[in-house]
């Protein structure tokens, strides 16, 4: 190695060090303060310190509190200068150590006297350091709180986790409590160690200590509001199916109404409902939407119940359910049927981390309310309803030809023909969810990325939905600014069954599948019958449902889109906040129905008209903006004060169009342009559509010592929904609370066992936006029907309403919170009011204005009822937990100063429900004359008229409640169990008291007419039926095949035990194998989900889709 390297080298060296040193003095002097005053305490100097630089200033507080106050006048002065300036004439010194201020006691100055006694060593104060983490993912934690115990001497970690406290020379053995948000806080001692490095635990429990609403965060025990907050685990502890299903079992005020027609048709969206209705039911098809149904918040931004629907539960953090005014009225006019929102998992920093999660299910029929006849019964069943002639005292037929077609069924039911077609549309459906979720960054960036496929395969043939969804979201931290991008792409294909379940059901079990080639024909049976009305011959054909299944009908829609969320979030001070949202949907749906030419519905058909197909189209894009300014801080420590204000702008535009054709020769060509042309009168549709709505808030909240809680919110909504000359109104709530167990007489007694008892109430007044974007404007359609010389014509389609009111629902709220013997026992309980007045309906309109219906404000309803939630932990351990859950609801609703004004609906209605409006009436009242049962000796009904006479005549006037189907009390049962790393759960549903119609009775017992004599029915329509006089039977004589007008026998009492959720699961962290595969946990769990369920009646369910039983697995991998 030559001099002249070496030389070079050195220089190099030399030159790195003196620009580091440079650096490093450069860096304390690049730090300036400004601050003007007169007598400013040192504690504000230190806070001016901290928030005008990106130093830490630690000390002890009782220092700062006896030091000197200061006056200023400095402008961008150097930091180190201006340490001097401020501590000059103080007992207080300091150092700096990378981003550390520390602050000590200034040596006392010895006398230069001579003393005998020894001088003592006077020390500087311990400076203790270290980094805090997040004990799962490594996450470095910003702001964990760092005290040492026995002392106020606090502080708190820096932006990569990192913190150091002054310990002072007092303090012989120091201990360090460490706390955080969502994390188990720990206690550590000192030994001596160069650096306390701690790692925190997340804390699931505390996600449910915080009340989210989408716009703002309260801690739970100062919120005066009604609200439930559900984590991800315990969401998955039920079910793997979707969110909504497991969010119906842990919450009781949260209904999923069960759908008798459709059953568990996976493209059916689910009707939801929060603390019972608001609006008049029955009706959904007049408003174009679900009036009844909650607004849905995911991470700030209004969503759709589909949406939620086809999400993933492994993006899911937390769901909180909005149930009262105090909770829900900051969303305004949109707010009165409760508020569901969803956080999802938030990106953590550190090292790139990948998360992988399957859940599977197998599903099948459940096919147990079916009571079908088989063969032999069927054909005994129509020999003695009469279809085949009359039969003599010996039970012989007298017609001959009665008498053959009978013969030659009987033939095929000894050789043993028993055809079970309810099991031939049906297959054992799997459905999967695979989920990839990554994620990593650092402080300042964090990302992740998630890609979920669910395909969700129906118990009947051809229906399925398959759902993908991607999503990539951002996080950048730049000092006091904060901005979170979230981008998700969506795409959805469904597939819908050709053949509605009925048409399988109501088949002969005497007729076979196949003829003798193996073929399926398309007419199984035909015969002729003389039609008493008409005393002519008809011919009836019995077509094969699996010829119709077979041929190539298509059912399916696809749709397409994106949402894109941004988010700017500005910590102009520590206690005041400014965020901005802005969000955009687009959407794209198409659908295509083809109906084959071969189907049998087009016998009798025109061929030119045999076969159908329709498409639609639909766009859809949605705006949303949100701007709000947040403040909290706590004055005088013990006056807890929060503010948030804002504006929120929403735009939803969406244009439809569609069209019919028919005439097709053949079904391999289901394209349009094979059509001969539009049905008679047909012709394509096109529609636009768009709603605005503005909107103003101001959300306070106020805490006294944590005792005494304030919660009021106003909020000035303004929607294109309703009449022009109303087209803003008023929101508005108030809560208020008591934490009784913070009072000093329940401290001072030392009621240890006392952990929690709130006392909290509400009013206000959320409204209700569900319905048609123009259902107060008067809206005209062009009359291309009838064309004229002189262009175009228009006709009136909507009468419109400029004076129309919102819908708005008076809710009142009393809850009660408790919490005992360290949290073993907990319960909460609510008791609501909520008064819907006025409330919107369409009234019938002379035909003469152009239009049958209008929309009015019209009457009230009233929803009273309560909610309990309890849960109890018999063992309570560190590895061992059992606890066994109970929850339960009761509604109560009726209507008010209704009048006659739906009376139309009334009439329409008794002769096909039992379901009525009139005044003091409930929602689900039943209405129908009173039944006294069959006469033994006639087997003829007899009634009881309103003056409680029998008779034998049915008089719609004297109809009555017969019942409600409300019930008395329902909700859940169940216990869970959790033994190091293994948990079971058992949740059953319970429903006791209250009716329901056994449509199944009406519709398959009696009601049989002549035709319908050929489809197969109930056993009950043989066993239950009378057959000769002294026969003591429920039902009508088994011969008789005229109408049956609906009576109270047809109402019968609804209980129902049934199994909704049973779980099995093992989790492990430490298992030599998963680090072999570089995998930080595993989570395995087994459900069974309605696997049974036990009723007092026999009501078929799943008319045109069956309900399914399912027996689902779930898988979880973190690297």
């Amino acid at each position: 190695m030559n001099k002249t390297y070496l030389l070079r080298v050195m220089k190099l060296i030399i030159l790195m060090l003196t620009g580091a040193l440079i650096q490093l003095s450069a860096a304390t002097y690049s730090q300036t303060i400004t601050l003007k005053g007169k007598n400013i305490p040192l504690q504000e100097v230190v806070s001016a310190i901290m928030q005008q630089t990106d130093y830490i200033v630690i000390s002890n507080a009782q220092w700062l509190e006896q030091a000197n106050p200061v006056s200023l006048d400095v402008k961008a002065m150097p930091l180190q200068d201006f340490m001097k300036l401020v501590l000059k004439n103080q007992p207080l010194a300091w150092r700096v150590e990378d981003k550390t201020i520390s602050l000590y006691r200034k040596p006392a100055v010895q006398s230069e006297k001579p003393t005998d006694k020894p001088a003592e060593s006077k020390q500087q104060p311990l400076i203790i350091g270290g980094q805090v983490i997040q004990s799962e993912t490594g996450e470095q934690l910003e702001g964990v709180t760092v005290l040492l115990k026995g002392t106020t001497i606090k502080t708190t970690t820096n932006a990569v986790g990192k913190y150091k406290i002054s310990i002072p020379n007092n303090i012989q053995h120091p201990v360090l409590v460490f706390s955080f948000v969502g994390m188990k806080g720990t206690e550590v001692a000192y030994a001596g160690q160069k650096s306390l490095d701690i790692s925190l635990d997340p804390n699931v429990e505390s996600i449910k200590d915080v009340v989210i609403t989408g716009i703002y965060q309260r801690k739970k025990e100062s919120f005066a509001g009604s609200s439930a907050t559900y984590t991800a685990k315990e969401l998955k502890m039920i079910g793997n199916q979707g969110i909504l299903q497991s969010l119906k079992t842990l919450d009781p005020s949260f209904a999923i109404v069960e759908n008798n027609q459709f059953g568990s048709d996976p493209n059916r969206l689910p009707d939801i409902e929060v603390r019972g209705k608001s609006s008049v039911i029955g009706l959904t098809e007049e408003y174009g939407t679900n009036p009844n149904q909650p607004l849905f918040i995911l991470d700030g931004f209004e969503s759709t119940l589909s949406v939620i629907s086809d999400f993933s539960m492994d993006r899911i953090e937390s769901i909180t359910v909005l149930k009262d005014a105090s909770a829900t009225a900051i969303y305004g006019s949109k707010a009165a049927n409760g508020v569901i929102v969803i956080e999802t998992k938030r990106p953590a920093a550190g090292q790139l981390r990948i998360n992988y999660n399957l859940n599977s299910s197998f599903n099948f029929a459940d096919l147990t309310d079916y009571n079908l006849m088989n063969a032999a019964e069927k054909l005994e069943f129509e020999r003695l309803s009469g279809y085949y002639g009359l039969v003599d005292a010996n039970g012989n037929i007298t017609s001959d030809e009665g008498e053959a077609k009978y013969t030659a069924r009987l033939k095929e039911v000894k050789r043993g023909v028993d055809t079970y077609w309810a099991n031939e549309p049906l297959r054992a459906a799997f459905t999967q969810m695979h989920t990839l979720f990554a994620e990593g960054g650092d402080n300042n960036l964090r990302y992740s990325a998630s890609l979920s496929y669910g395909k969700n395969d129906g118990v009947m043939k051809g229906s399925s939905r398959d759902a993908t969804n991607g999503n990539v979201r951002l996080i950048y931290r730049k000092g006091r600014f904060s901005f979170n991008n979230s981008l998700s792409v969506d795409y959805i294909n469904a597939n819908q069954e050709s053949i509605p379940y009925s048409s399988f059901v109501r088949a002969n079990p005497y007729h076979r599948k196949y003829n003798a080639q193996g073929g399926i024909d398309k007419v199984i049976e035909s015969f002729t019958y003389l039609d008493v009305s008409s005393f002519s011959l008809k011919t009836q054909n019995i077509y094969n449902p699996l010829y119709d299944m077979k041929n190539n009908n298509v059912n399916q829609s696809e749709s397409q889109g994106f949402t894109n969320n941004f988010e700017m979030d500005w910590r102009v001070v520590d206690e005041l906040r400014f965020r901005t949202r802005v969000g955009i949907t687009r959407t794209t749906q198409k659908s295509e129905k083809f109906r084959s030419p071969f189907n049998s519905e087009f016998e009798g058909v025109d061929e030119l008209h045999r076969g159908t197909y329709e498409e639609s189209n639909q766009h859809q894009t949605n705006y949303d903006a949100d701007v709000s300014l947040t403040y909290g801080k706590l004055l005088g420590g013990k006056h807890m004060v929060n503010a948030v204000g804002g504006f929120r702008l929403s735009q939803a535009s969406s244009e439809m169009s569609g069209y019919q054709v028919d005439g097709f020769i053949d079904d391999d060509f289901s394209n349009p342009s094979f059509a001969f042309g539009y049905p008679e009168n047909g012709q394509p549709d096109y529609q636009e559509a768009k709603r605005r709505a503005a909107s103003f808030y101001l959300n306070t909240g106020y805490s006294y010592n944590d005792r005494y809680l304030l919660d009021a919110t106003f909020r000035t909504d303004g929607s294109s929904v309703f009449g022009s000359e109303r087209q803003f109104t008023s929101i508005w709530s108030t809560g208020l609370g008591w934490n009784m167990h913070n009072e000093s007489f329940i401290k001072d007694r030392d009621i240890h066992w006392l952990n929690l008892l709130k006392i909290r109430g509400s009013i206000g007044n959320p409204g209700n936006q569900n319905f048609s974007d123009y259902i107060s404007m008067r809206v005209y359609r062009y009359n291309i029907e009838n064309r004229n010389p002189f262009g175009s014509s228009i006709i009136l389609s909507n009468f419109g309403n400029n004076r129309l009111k919102w819908q708005k629902t008076l809710d009142r709220n009393i809850g009660l919170d408790l919490a005992v013997f360290d949290k073993r026992l907990k319960a909460t309980f609510d008791y609501f009011n909520k008064s819907t007045d006025p409330l919107l309906v369409f009234v019938t309109q002379p035909s003469s204005t152009g239009t049958t219906t209008s929309a009015q404000n019209l009457g009230g309803q009233i929803t009273k009822g309560f909610t309990v939630t309890a849960d109890y932990a018999i063992l309570q351990k560190k590895a061992l937990n059992w606890r066994v859950n109970l929850n339960m609801r009761q509604l109560k609703a009726k209507y008010k100063n209704i009048g006659h004004s739906l009376d139309n609906f009334n009439t329409e209605n008794k002769s096909r429900n039992l379901e009525r409006y009139y005044d003091g009436g409930s929602p689900s009242d039943l209405w129908a004359v009173r039944s006294l049962g069959i006469d033994p000796a006639t087997g003829r009904e007899i009634y009881l008229n309103k003056n409680n006479q029998q008779t034998f005549v049915h008089n719609y006037d004297d109809e009555v409640v017969v019942g409600n189907s409300d019930p008395d009390l329902e909700g859940i049962i169940g216990t869970s169990f959790y033994y190091k790393g293994f948990s079971a759960s058992i949740n059953l549903r319970y429903r006791t008291g209250g009716q329901v119609f056994m449509q199944t009775l009406f519709d398959k017992v009696e009601n049989i007419s002549i035709t319908n004599v050929t489809l197969n029915q109930d056993k009950r329509a043989l066993y239950d039926r009378w057959k000769k006089p002294g026969d003591i039977a429920k039902f009508r004589a088994i011969s008789q095949s005229d109408v049956t007008p609906i009576s109270s026998r047809f109402v019968e009492d609804n209980n129902i035990l049934s199994g909704e959720s049973i779980s099995f699961g093992y989790e492990n962290t430490d298992a030599a194998w998963l680090r072999s595969v570089r995998a930080s946990s595993l989570t395995l769990r087994a459900y069974l989900n309605d696997i049974f369920r036990i009723s007092t009646v026999k009501n078929e369910r799943g008319i045109d889709y069956p309900f399914a039983r399912s027996v689902s697995f779930s898988l979880g991998l973190r690297f």
